[in-house]
């Protein structure tokens, strides 16, 4: 017997079925996770677990099969950083290179800055914005004519106006940076004039105004990754790793996200090692934390931990001293000239070591009152406290008990050391010599090979008057097997 009319349609499909898919919201991603701690990148994206699929239209019946593809790590992907993003591509950096962190400017410091009502918030944020040598040189670069942003306000043209006024003009002692309150209300829409604010919520609003104007121009829809290679994020940008391990299979779930500050909890801490320490402290998922791992199929306990994955070229350390309700945690914070984060990296980094170079202040109870100051570090290394209109030579830093932002640059030196310190192949034949060899002794390591000139020259012994001139320690001298051919033949000469 054939069907009624009314049942043969209800199990017809949809005639426009592209009409209907439109309607549902976007297909979720899925992307598979490492338990190396390498991440996994595919040659092609995963298809959505969720996706629709579209028919083709002479044929709307078909059935259509959905198969997710398994990754797998080659060997050209298991040799890229963790760093690397997922599913990265090749794609031209919006700013090349490194900003340099020599002193730019002739003068050693720059002007105090007038309080125009209830700006100190500003003015002390700006100070260690001026006084950040990375951000001379991407600054004076900056031309007014080439600026993307025509009509509005740009955050880097008026940041560059009171830089070259502060630390270019000394026609006067101090300057007010009108060029940058007049747009207060475009870096922070909620920020009101002659009203006190929390600097540090200025700082970040600040520096977004600064990314801001360097993405203008781009597409609105422009990829986090390619977002990420400003000269803000070359500057000020980090990564943080978030791992999970999971405590049955010990399989590592990492989740990366960039950073353009460090915000540490100082509650029950004293010194700046400690909070660092209390951040990267692991902490155990367990009773209703437990850990879903997607190996075990179930709810486990777990490990999570943070850690510094890639480390800013200026490290900008905020410490938490206003509770949500708003109460100061006053008690002071001990923190020094010198920081090392080899301790908080997520592979350990020989001389990674950081100078202090600025402190934010703050003197009162609240976040949105009190007064906010702050001391920086000249061009000759020489510190000065800059409260508002006043600028005083002070000694160094180290000890403010009202610190609440910490400003440090990545020392000189650091790729060369790592360089240095890391291990060669096995099969480089310089690797044995200078694995074995002292620091202080390198220098006689790579000498070691011999000069067509110095092929006739023997060890002689011990001249009887004693020898003037560079002497190699006595430690050095015992330990290394043989001396030194162009030694002995300069010593004979002399």
């Amino acid at each position: 017997p054939s069907a009624s009319p009314e049942h043969n349609a209800s199990r017809q499909p949809a005639r426009d079925r592209d009409a209907f898919f439109s309607l549902l919201p976007p297909s979720v991603e899925f992307v598979e996770g490492s338990s190396s701690g390498a991440l996994v990148v595919g040659h092609s994206k995963l298809e959505p677990i969720n996706a629709f699929p579209k028919p083709a239209r002479s044929d709307v019946r078909s059935t259509v099969i959905v198969s997710t593809p398994r990754l797998t790590i080659s060997p050209q992907c298991a040799k890229e950083p963790k760093g690397t993003p997922l599913n990265s591509s090749k794609h031209t950096d919006l700013f090349a290179g490194i900003p340099s962190t020599n002193w730019f400017f002739p003068s050693d410091i720059g002007k105090g800055l007038n309080n125009t009502g209830n700006t100190c918030f500003l003015n002390s944020a700006l100070q260690c914005l001026l006084h950040t040598a990375p951000l001379h040189h991407v600054l004076n670069k900056h031309e007014k004519s080439e600026c993307r942003i025509k009509n509005g306000f740009c955050m880097s043209c008026a940041l560059k106006t009171v830089m070259l006024e502060s630390l270019t003009h000394r026609s006067r002692a101090t300057l007010t940076p009108y060029q940058v309150t007049n747009g207060l209300r475009a870096i922070a829409k909620h920020m009101v004039r002659g009203r006190q604010e929390d600097s540090h919520e200025f700082l970040r609003f600040a520096v977004d105004a600064l990314q801001k104007s360097c993405l203008a121009g781009q597409p609105p829809r422009l990829d986090p990754k390619i977002a990420e290679t400003t000269w803000v994020h070359k500057i000020f940008g980090g990564r943080l790793r978030s791992r999970v391990t999971c405590g049955q299979c010990h399989q590592h779930s990492d989740t990366f996200d960039s950073i353009l500050d460090l915000s540490l909890e100082i509650n029950g801490v004293r010194t700046l090692r400690e909070a660092l320490q209390k951040f990267t402290k692991v902490d155990h998922l367990t009773g209703s934390n437990k850990y879903k791992c997607e190996k075990c199929k179930r709810l486990v306990p777990a490990q999570k931990q943070f850690t510094v994955h890639n480390a800013p070229l200026v490290l900008t350390i905020h410490l938490k001293r206003f509770s949500p309700l708003g109460r100061k945690i006053g008690h002071p914070i001990s923190y020094e000239e010198r920081l090392s984060l080899s301790s908080v990296m997520s592979e350990r980094t020989k001389n990674l070591w950081y100078s202090l170079y600025g402190v934010i202040c703050h003197a009162g109870g609240g976040p949105n009152s009190g007064h906010y100051f702050a001391h920086v570090k000249g061009g000759k290394g020489v510190w000065y406290e800059m409260n508002d209109e006043s600028v005083t030579r002070c000694r160094p830093s180290t000890d403010l008990k009202n610190a609440y932002i910490l400003f440090y640059i990545r020392e000189k030196g650091h790729n060369l050391q790592n360089a240095l310190h890391s291990t060669a192949p096995a099969h480089s034949p310089v690797s044995s010599s200078l694995q074995s060899t002292p620091r202080h002794s390198l220098a006689q390591a790579m000498n070691k090979r011999k000069r067509p000139e110095d092929e006739g020259v023997t060890e002689s012994p011990e001249p009887k008057r004693p020898f003037i001139g560079p002497v190699l320690p006595l430690h050095s001298m015992s330990s290394a097997p043989s001396r030194d051919p162009q030694a002995t033949a300069l010593q004979r000469k002399i």
